[in-house]
């Protein structure tokens, strides 16, 4: 039978992740000729592919590299080349999933053919598979105090100078409870997973590589990455917003279908890379409000008001009493994005923001409210 998902894990230098990440492909339920991995290394100096290539897999394996880095961009549209299934599964190097998770997004596909299914927010557990040496102090109070909650924590790890394994690849193909020992929940806030999970508003958002799925014709016809994205930040978010601009429907999976293998942060870019923002505002125009909001109320730093501001926006344009002030407020985040993206005259701009301020006054709904409440913090927009 055809391959029915593939599965691109992008990576680089992340050999001691991806062993897990591969043995737990392994452990899967769902038919191992049902399904292919492809590991796309952007340039990886870590071993990392003599560990692929010697990896013993009962399933369709590939590797794939570029000789020097080009970013997560262009390394994932490597991949997507070769991909061969009717979906693409896009999973990140340090994703652990569980054995029911290919047979999990099959389900939500059966129902939502069309949908990209995430397994974002509810799979953002986290999971100490290694000790590094170079786990910053909280992260090192945080490893220890998982570990403790077992009786899993050894006291040598505090001199360790190099990365100690605390699950194998031999735990996950044979399900031991090492695994079990070393995940704890999520550390998002309850209202941020709240809001994440929400797609009335922004539902591309949910778009995130760590595990998410898509039908791979959809992919073509939208063009992959934006191979622009050199740095970490917005070039998962910006594929999602393109299919969503193509009607796509969005869903995330209600069950934790994997964890997150710690590492330190160190390893991560800037979530809201700035100049990757200026990126997608380029590409897309200052039209949209659900973008040129971010210049003004990043989602990283305050989902909620985000989220809110655009479902306020959305039903004060519906109503004849709300629609002028719902005007204004569309028209602050425009000018705050212009600003932000063209540095434009800091006085003039300024002046803008004070007529829009004049406007409102007097006005009591809601939306006037917001308004005011982006009025203010436009003002802090810089170039």
């Amino acid at each position: 039978m055809a391959i029915r998902y593939s599965i691109i894990i992008a990576t680089y230098n992340r050999a001691h992740q991806l062993s897990l990440t591969l043995a737990a492909f392994e452990a899967q339920t769902y038919p191992k000729h049902l399904f292919e991995v492809i590991v796309a290394d952007d340039g990886s100096t870590d071993g990392t592919k003599e560990q692929v290539e010697a990896f013993q897999a009962s399933y369709p394996l590939t590797y794939v590299s570029q000789t020097e880095q080009r970013g997560r961009s262009a390394i994932r549209n490597l991949g997507l080349q070769y991909a061969k299934g009717s979906y693409v599964i896009f999973c990140d190097a340090d994703f652990l999933a569980l054995p029911e998770f290919i047979r999990t997004v099959r389900q939500y596909h059966r129902k939502h053919p069309r949908a990209v299914v995430s397994g974002f927010p509810h799979s953002f557990g986290g999971s100490y598979t290694h000790y590094y040496p170079d786990f910053s102090p909280e992260e090192k109070d945080h490893c220890r105090a998982v570990l403790a909650a077992s009786n899993s924590w050894r006291p040598e790890l505090d001199a360790a100078n190099e990365i100690i394994p605390l699950v194998t690849p031999a735990d996950i193909m044979h399900h031991t409870d090492a695994l079990s020992r070393v995940v704890f929940p999520s550390k998002m806030p309850p209202g941020v997973l709240k809001q994440f999970a929400s797609t009335d508003v922004a539902p591309w958002m949910i778009f995130v590589t760590r595990c998410v799925s898509v039908r791979r014709n959809l992919l073509k016809r939208v063009g992959g990455f934006n191979e622009r994205f050199i740095l970490y930040g917005l070039e998962d978010w910006d594929l999602g917003y393109r299919l969503h601009r193509l009607r796509v429907p969005f869903y995330c999976m209600k069950e934790v279908v994997g964890y997150h293998q710690e590492h330190p942060t160190h390893f991560r870019g800037d979530v809201l890379n700035t100049e990757n923002l200026r990126i997608m505002l380029e590409t897309y125009g200052l039209n949209d409000s659900a973008l040129n909001l971010f210049t003004v109320v990043p989602p990283s730093d305050d989902l909620e008001t985000y989220k809110n501001t655009l479902r306020v926006l959305r039903k004060g344009l519906r109503y004849r009493a709300t629609r002028t002030s719902a005007r204004l407020l569309k028209r602050t985040l425009r000018i705050a994005a212009k600003q932000f993206l063209l540095q434009t005259d800091a006085e003039a701009y300024k002046i803008s923001l004070a007529r829009i301020q004049r406007r409102a006054k007097g006005r009591k709904s809601r939306v006037t409210r917001v308004l005011r409440d982006m009025v203010q913090r436009a003002e802090q927009v810089k170039n």
